[in-house]
């Protein structure tokens, strides 16, 4: 009785070792228990699971894409990619452009993702499209005073300067209380003055949908920063 008890205190020793054994080789190949993680962790993982703020560029771009992917109506992240590109300090707009029109075709008319395509391309230097965009927003939100404001800085710098006045005018009367008002009506005034140019082509007036005023390619001076 004496001997199985040795024996059975023999093999238990022995099954022991050999779970300590087990596990610890489970902690290198597999990461258990180890800060270092899983040797095989990020195979055949093409994008992150989740994002926070201090993702890489790379890794939010990866992971807005495998959403869309997974869900082709998923506006939120075509709408999230497309910010990001858009984004200075990353300076892809027109990779911002085509997901706010992916986003755009699911949800038509929303005024403040044109808005969002008027503004990109402004900061592409393409400010007829800027144009284009932002009219379009005027006549779906025609009481959102900032849209006319946009309109007005992008048709300036398009050289639409009767377009800039017709978008500045109406600003003013959905917003007459702008601290920056009298700054709006000067550059007006001076618009006005330029001399008559032979239209090129013509643009939609800001809030009359079906009216046409001639495009002035006269370039001037932006309006100074922080208006409104």
């Amino acid at each position: 009785m004496l001997m199985d008890r040795k024996r059975i205190n023999r093999w238990a020793k022995w099954f022991a070792i050999i779970l300590a054994a087990t596990f610890a080789l489970g902690t290198v190949f597999l990461g258990v228990g180890s800060s270092t993680g899983n040797i095989f962790s990020g195979c055949d993982k093409s994008s992150p699971d989740s994002i926070n703020s201090s993702s890489s560029f790379e890794d939010r771009e990866a992971y807005y894409k495998s959403q869309i992917d997974q869900n082709p109506l998923d506006t939120d992240s075509m709408m999230a990619l497309a910010n990001l590109y858009a984004d200075a300090s990353v300076n892809r707009f027109d990779d911002a452009i085509i997901y706010y029109n992916k986003a755009l075709v699911i949800t038509p008319n929303n005024a403040a993702t044109i808005v969002l395509i008027g503004k990109a391309n402004m900061n592409k230097g393409d400010f007829e499209a800027a144009v284009k965009a932002l009219t379009s927003a005027t006549q779906v939100a025609p009481a959102d005073a900032y849209n006319f404001f946009l309109l007005g800085q992008a048709a300036k710098a398009a050289g639409q300067n009767q377009t800039a006045i017709l978008a500045w005018s109406k600003y003013l009367e959905l917003n007459p209380n702008d601290p920056n008002a009298q700054l709006i009506k000067d550059e007006i005034a001076k618009l006005a003055t330029l001399p008559a140019v032979t239209p090129q082509e013509t643009t939609t007036v800001p809030g009359s949908p079906g009216t046409t005023a001639p495009v002035s390619p006269t370039p001037v001076s932006p309006l100074p920063t922080g208006t409104p």
